[in-house]
């Protein structure tokens, strides 16, 4: 298993920022504003802005720019360490 650093996540977080795009699990738009937790509190914001892993690293895919893209936190949980998410925004399953 590939070990994750802060360096190279920050790294990956602003390349795939800089890059934009949708959602590549739902398709919809991601706003790279909202921050991770929702203020005052622990909880991840379920519509935040996170790197996906195109291939899990539990799958032996890399933890490098190559392999992030953009996705919502909650639709990011619902893919895990999936090659394929098994649901999409759109038939509204995720909601």
């Amino acid at each position: 298993m590939v070990r994750r650093n802060s360096t190279m996540q920050a790294r990956m977080r602003e390349h795939v920022r800089r890059r934009g795009g949708n959602c590549h699990i739902c398709g919809q738009p991601v706003d790279y504003t909202i921050p991770y937790y929702i203020p005052g509190t622990r909880s991840p914001n379920p519509e935040a802005y996170v790197v996906d892993h195109l291939i899990p690293l539990h799958k032996g895919g890399a933890h490098d720019t190559s392999n992030g893209v953009p996705a919502h936190w909650r639709c990011n949980s619902k893919k895990r360490a999936r090659l394929y998410a098994p649901i999409i925004k759109r038939s509204g399953a995720l909601d």
